[in-house]
């Protein structure tokens, strides 16, 4: 009797990683520069910058880095080459947006626009990368050790770990205006939209049988 066994394109893992990360990249970019706002990792890494003459990118991936050791002796098996990818990835790519200086400053009056259109791309991009399905970025690896710290919902682990980490954000002296709200409502739904529909069409599938 013949089984099929199912093995992943590692060339379309590693294609979905890397342009998953630059095109959220790109929408955290978009984010910060509008000023109206952020979500939550950008606001405590708007925090410490407060305090430390980096980049925004190089706390980013110091941030990200952090975690990944941490989940690393927790539960390894979290991580793959997606999540190096993702975690120290993201921060490099919005280096090379601040070395090319590409989205330094909006126009007046685009702060709106500038906040919706990155939200939509970073859900966008996020879903690229976790389309890849190869190993968990270090902020939900993180979601995932509070839910079974906490023994709760990933919904419930989501929330309470956004809360921590913009309040830390904000006691460290990043924004958190009406833009946040926006970020947290269109989010969502354009990850969920691309983690729907982009499965779908056969070349966003990683897995094949062999």
């Amino acid at each position: 009797m013949r089984s099929d066994i199912i093995k992943p394109n590692v060339t379309k893992q590693l294609l979905f990683a890397i342009v998953g990360t630059f095109i959220a990249a790109i929408g955290v970019r978009l984010i910060v520069v509008s000023g109206l706002g952020a979500d939550a990792i950008s606001t405590l890494v708007l925090g410490i910058l407060q305090h430390v003459p980096w980049k925004f990118g190089t706390v980013s991936m110091l941030f990200n880095g952090i975690i990944l050791v941490i989940i690393f002796f927790y539960d390894r098996k979290m991580i793959g080459f997606g999540s190096i990818i993702n975690s120290f990835g993201l921060g490099f790519c919005l280096n090379i947006l601040d070395w090319m200086g590409i989205l330094h400053t909006i126009p007046n009056g685009t702060g709106y626009l500038s906040i919706i259109a990155g939200s939509i791309v970073f859900g966008i991009g996020t879903g690229i990368y976790l389309l890849a399905d190869a190993g968990s970025a270090a902020y939900e690896s993180l979601m995932i050790l509070l839910k079974r710290v906490l023994k709760s919902s990933v919904k419930v682990a989501r929330i309470i770990l956004d809360a921590i980490i913009f309040l830390a954000g904000f006691l460290l002296g990043g924004h958190i205006g009406f833009g946040t709200l926006i970020v947290l409502l269109l989010m969502g739904p354009s990850l969920e939209f691309t983690l729907n529909h982009l499965p779908t069409m056969k070349f966003f599938r990683v897995r094949e049988a062999k």
